[in-house]
């Protein structure tokens, strides 16, 4: 069975369902936005373009044009030896044979794997221009449904996220520093192991995207999304399959007597 995850960059899926819980600055975010309400152009205090300001110029395009900025994975952690290979797993197997038994069996490998991994290799810093766009792109998510609902942003956080906007900003600098730490680790791997996503990878998986998270067509799918975040999902997806290989994953088989003793504490 091919294996379909939603990963950190395709969180726009999830944004209807769910509110921002985790790491990146929606704060410094809003300042890379020209226009944005409480913050002041101020002019470098020498003639030349500062690093700050270009930096804001770089997200500022990558907004308006929808496309997020390039990184090199392996210059925000470091991924020294193979300890990533060969993680040992003890799980118990899938209850059967259905998709949705195997979907959760290797949900829990994959997390287990995460979870290894975040243990290992803790990151050194978070691309500035990536982290600064994916947490715009979530501040101006939720902006569009303060606008559908006819609120001001400040009236739309305190009616439906019972928060104010400095608690909103704070937890969405949060949420994209996680999404991006599981990227940046899985990214860093593939760059190590020299794991690329071909053209005929990208296609077929944008059609199984398409599928499973119900876009009329991998077209559809494809204006909803630029291709360099498709595509490092799809290469998040592939690293996350090559570390499954690589993993040791012992299943727990219970005895005739140890399920029955475990029956009897339950009863």
């Amino acid at each position: 069975m091919k294996k379909v995850r939603l990963f950190a960059c395709l969180l726009a899926c999830l944004l209807a369902a769910c509110p921002p819980c985790g790491p990146a600055s929606a704060a410094e975010t809003a300042a890379a936005q020209p226009g944005t309400a409480g913050q002041e152009e101020l002019p470098p205090e020498t003639g030349e373009e500062t690093e700050q300001d270009a930096l804001k110029e770089e997200v500022s395009e990558a907004l308006a044009a929808g496309i997020r900025p390039e990184y090199r994975a392996l210059d925000c952690v470091e991924i020294s030896g193979e300890a990533y290979k060969g993680i040992e797993i003890s799980l118990y197997p899938a209850a059967d044979s259905s998709e949705e038994a195997q979907t959760a069996y290797w949900t829990e490998v994959d997390t287990a794997i995460m979870t290894r991994l975040f243990n290992l290799y803790p990151i050194k810093e978070y691309p500035a221009a990536l982290l600064e766009y994916v947490t715009g792109s979530l501040e101006e998510s939720y902006r569009q449904y303060a606008d559908m609902y006819g609120l001001d942003f400040g009236q739309f956080l305190s009616s439906y996220l019972n928060m104010d906007e400095e608690t909103f900003l704070r937890e969405t600098d949060e949420a994209a520093k996680q999404t991006l730490h599981q990227e940046i680790l899985l990214k860093a791997i593939a760059e190590k192991e020299n794991l690329t996503v071909s053209d005929q990878e990208y296609e077929d998986g944008c059609a199984l995207y398409a599928v499973k998270y119900g876009y009329d067509s991998a077209d559809a799918l494809k204006a909803a999304f630029d291709e360099p975040t498709l595509r490092i999902s799809l290469l998040m997806d592939k690293t996350l399959d090559f570390l499954e290989k690589e993993a040791h994953i012992h299943e727990i088989i219970e005895t005739e007597s140890e399920s029955e003793a475990e029956t009897e504490a339950e009863s």
